[in-house]
């Protein structure tokens, strides 16, 4: 196990520290919520110490530094902020950040980060599988239904039988049954993670299903039955979800489904261009 995988909290309380970062640890302890989010600049303000206390700290505990000290502390709240805890976060920004264009910018660092840990050969992979699916069902609920409906529209003028199941989890049930082993389940789901498809996706890996899961961590619940997994980091800002990077995973992905079946494709384009004409559906 990786030292980001240990729970930070437990390294704190087994390590003999100086007084400075014995004050840093017990803000730690007290406020890890909160301190999963700051820099380090902030976190040492708010432990009276110096900056480079708080990043000797982080070393002392067994990290490559602090980002990946505060990554861990990410990894160990993540999925359980309710939407207010994560709203009384977002205040911190108030009194010396634009809110709007700091969350800009998480977007942009989320969509770096993404693209710098993508593993192509994964990707790859998931692109054949639903171009060789009979069936693909996408899974999304809550704030990840939005996603679920796009990359369904995304994936239908490629792949005949796609759906997307966002709403009544008994739809699910009447869906699998008709799948088979080249069937593909793609469940969506990002903190705080939905137990319907959790559920549903295990269900889908009980029934020899290919399973896909598009999610933010290895640590997420959908990776335990996943056959492939992608992730896409949506670090927030407030309590609002950012799925900037999700949605380029997709389209990404969605891309790469439509050059591989190209033959397939493009006389549907061209008979859904004709149709469109004719009745006048885009201005």
């Amino acid at each position: 196990m990786t030292k980001r995988q240990k729970d930070v909290l437990a390294l704190i309380k087994s390590m003999p520290l100086s007084d400075k970062k014995k004050q840093v640890a017990k803000y730690i302890a007290d406020n890890y919520i909160e301190a999963a989010f700051l820099t380090a600049a902030e976190l040492a303000r708010r432990s009276s110490v110096s900056e480079p206390t708080v990043i000797r700290l982080a070393v002392d505990l067994g990290y490559a530094g602090f980002p990946e000290m505060r990554s861990a502390l990410q990894d160990k709240v993540q999925g359980k902020l309710t939407t207010l805890s994560r709203l009384k976060g977002s205040h911190r920004f108030k009194a010396s950040k634009n809110p709007a264009v700091q969350s800009l910018v998480t977007d942009m660092k989320n969509l770096e980060n993404t693209l710098h840990n993508i593993n192509v050969r994964t990707l790859n992979r998931v692109v054949n599988r639903i171009v060789q699916a009979d069936k693909v069902i996408i899974l999304g609920y809550k704030m990840s239904s939005c996603l679920a409906q796009f990359f369904q529209m995304a994936l239908k003028k490629s792949i005949d039988n796609t759906i997307a199941v966002t709403t009544s989890p008994g739809q699910f049930q009447e869906e699998l049954v008709f799948t088979t082993e080249k069937s593909v389940v793609i469940a969506i789901s990002f903190p705080r993670y939905t137990t319907a498809v959790v559920r549903n996706f295990r269900m889908a890996k009980q029934q020899s299903v290919t399973t896909i899961a598009i999610t933010d961590s290895e640590l997420s619940p959908l990776v335990d039955h996943a056959t492939d997994y992608l992730l896409a980091r949506c670090d927030f800002v407030s309590y609002i979800d950012s799925f900037a990077a999700a949605m380029s995973l997709l389209c990404a992905i969605a891309t790469a489904v439509s050059i591989k079946s190209e033959d397939e494709t493009l006389p549907r384009l061209e008979e859904l261009e004709e149709l469109w004409e004719k009745n006048e559906v885009f201005f």
